[in-house]
């Protein structure tokens, strides 16, 4: 779907590396939210359109107009996807200059544990003209900042200004009056300002109390492996690494090895997690994690992971999960199926420590340290 778009594609890379070699360069950061916006407002003028067509003939039984409704379906399907794309290179902005941790917030309703529904469409959407100009000022003052609605992560605000380590998210509103939405979006806003100023909020996605806590652990991802092992396969075919034991990043091209034969090769010895990125990528589930806009170093590496020219598999086994806490003097188990809580930890003080799936992704979609992950989670426990 992005086939056609190649140049602008070109362009957002090479404006995104100006950006991570240079946080301060705002003229960068001006012209690729100007480059998402056209390109994101473009695919859904073409969604537009399609809709348009599909209800024209929705209800049909001849089979000319069926094969037409589904052909339709499919085109507004890759509209959609090409503006989640363009929206992962908004993700990147954010990740370069914000926390990851403190973004997640952002991602997630206030009152429940659920994402927080996106805000649909940027096109026609009333009040853009002031989200725009809240935009310009802050950059012309030498502040970096982000529209919203250029993000599959921030949900909540219109703005959101990336100067420190948590965002500071504003709403441009079009009038003083306030209606229910507004009230309690106003709320919402309050609640995670509360958040980022104290570190700790009452009622925060329903939650008695949150608190966070920094890490002493300095942050372990393995980025430099999985890039090394994706320029591998694009030179062979495939390639696997090893960064941690019991972690295996396996990388593909169509010329390369199906998965069955990829798990001969590798042998684990025991079961273990598979994380195809892929599919999140497809099924536009990768937020609110680091994207791999930030995370794929070069742009024809990512240009074919974009276009499914590249496959990317990562595995984590149970049993080396189980042995990072056995190391640190505490026993694991591992609940495959337990969907929320499958990494639970019994410390030595006798209190349970459970990780969330949530926490554990990051291992495939950040391509972050399982070691750290556990470490750091103890850490925060308070023991070791």
């Amino acid at each position: 779907m992005l086939g056609y778009r190649k140049r602008s594609f070109g362009r957002a890379c090479m404006l995104l590396r100006r950006l991570r070699d240079n946080l301060e360069d705002l003229e960068a950061l001006r012209e690729l939210q100007k480059l998402l916006l056209h390109e994101v407002t473009r695919a859904e003028e073409k969604i537009r359109q399609l809709k348009s067509e599909l209800r024209k003939i929705t209800g049909a039984k001849d089979s000319a107009k069926v094969k037409r409704l589904g052909y339709l379906n499919n085109r507004i399907d890759g509209f959609r996807q090409c503006a989640y794309i363009w929206r992962c290179f908004g993700d990147a902005i954010a990740f370069l200059y914000l926390d990851r941790f403190s973004l997640k917030q952002c991602f997630y309703s206030t009152e429940t544990p659920n994402p927080k529904q996106d805000a649909g469409f940027i096109l026609g959407k009333e009040g853009l003209a002031n989200e725009l100009l809240l935009l310009k000022s802050a950059l012309e003052h030498s502040v970096p900042a982000i529209l919203v609605d250029l993000t599959n992560t921030i949900r909540h605000g219109d703005v959101c200004l990336l100067g420190g380590g948590d965002p500071c998210l504003i709403e441009a509103k079009l009038s003083k009056k306030m209606n229910r939405r507004g009230k309690r979006q106003k709320r919402s806003l309050e609640k995670l300002h509360t958040f980022y100023e104290t570190d700790k909020c009452a009622g925060l996605r329903g939650i008695p109390e949150v608190q966070r806590r920094s890490h002493k652990t300095p942050e372990q991802t393995h980025i430099d492996v999985i890039n090394e092992c994706i320029r591998e396969a694009m030179n062979g075919g495939h390639a696997i690494r090893q960064p941690e034991h019991g972690l295996y990043y396996f990388v593909a091209t169509e010329k390369g090895p199906n998965l069955e034969e990829c798990l001969k090769t590798l042998k684990p010895k025991n079961a273990f997690w598979t994380f195809f990125l892929n599919e999140h990528k497809a099924n536009r589930t990768w937020a609110p994690y680091s994207p791999f806009t930030l995370s794929i170093d070069d742009s024809d590496h990512l240009w074919n992971f974009i276009r499914g020219n590249l496959f990317i598999y990562v595995f984590v086994e149970f049993d080396a999960l189980r042995k990072i806490a056995l190391d640190e003097g505490c026993e694991a188990t591992v609940d495959p199926d337990d969907g929320e809580y499958p990494l639970r930890i019994q410390t030595p003080e006798g209190g349970p420590l459970c990780i969330s799936s949530n926490m554990l992704a990051r291992i495939g979609l950040e391509f972050m340290s399982p070691g750290w992950i556990v470490r750091c989670s103890l850490e925060t426990f308070g023991v070791g």
